[in-house]
């Protein structure tokens, strides 16, 4: 949805956007380990999760990591956003490669702080059929006045 930051505050409380699902490959994970040096020349020793089916159970922080895409495609607010930080991250389940996810975001919060805007979001990360969510993150973005 195109929302811009004048329209925040009269949507605290409400849900800003359940996204599409989006599928994790293997090489979605492959690319985080690599880009993370979660490789095996780095750490010196094979790197472990991989399953007998080829199927890994994919990083809570690629997951996490997610959340940018998630909300510049799905709010569509421009490139002013900076990431200011989490107060909260919990990963409550597993998520395997070959799954499905989505992110449902709710906006808890919005104000005025040093030049800019504050926003602070709910973003419920769920996996295809795993009967809730898998992850939990409460984060905030500033935007400073002007963009960054």
């Amino acid at each position: 949805m195109a929302y811009s930051l004048a329209d925040f505050p009269g949507l605290v409380g409400k849900e800003l956007f359940c996204s599409y699902w989006e599928f994790i490959g293997i090489a979605d994970e492959e690319a985080f380990r690599y880009a993370t040096f979660l490789r095996e020349e780095f750490m010196g020793r094979p790197v472990s999760g991989g399953g007998g089916s080829g199927e890994r159970t994919a990083s809570g922080f690629l997951l996490l990591s997610m959340l940018v895409a998630f909300h510049k495609r799905e709010l569509d607010l421009g490139s002013g956003g900076l990431n200011y930080g989490v107060d909260t991250v919990r990963f409550l389940r597993p998520v395997r490669t070959g799954r499905r996810v989505r992110v449902r975001a709710t906006l808890l919060d919005v104000r005025e702080k040093d030049g800019g805007t504050r926003v602070l979001t709910r973003n419920e990360l769920e996996a295809e059929g795993a009967g809730g969510p898998a992850m939990v993150a409460d984060w905030i973005t500033f935007f400073p006045r002007g963009g960054a």
